[in-house]
């Protein structure tokens, strides 16, 4: 699943009322798992590409979206947090 279909699932689940927020909880956890999956996977990525040319665009690439979704899943933790 790309990042963006995520964080359009997340951005759709943010905007609900609190009524809706609640039955989508288990939603939520599926993202937040979902996100994890995708971190660890670009974790390997970076390892791999950066253990060849750490100054690549591939490298850096792959670290900047790796931090995207680590405050993806940030964002949501919070959110889930304060329901």
């Amino acid at each position: 699943m790309s990042i963006n279909s995520l964080l359009e699932k997340l951005d759709d689940f943010l905007d609900l009322s609190k009524h809706k927020q609640k039955e989508k909880h288990k939603k939520l956890k599926k993202i937040i798992k979902k996100l994890k999956g995708k971190r660890l996977e670009l974790e390997e990525a970076i390892i791999k590409e950066c253990r060849a040319d750490d100054t690549s665009d591939r490298c850096h690439d792959l670290m900047k979206e790796r931090k995207v979704v680590s405050r993806l899943i940030k964002k949501a933790r919070k959110h889930d947090k304060s329901n």
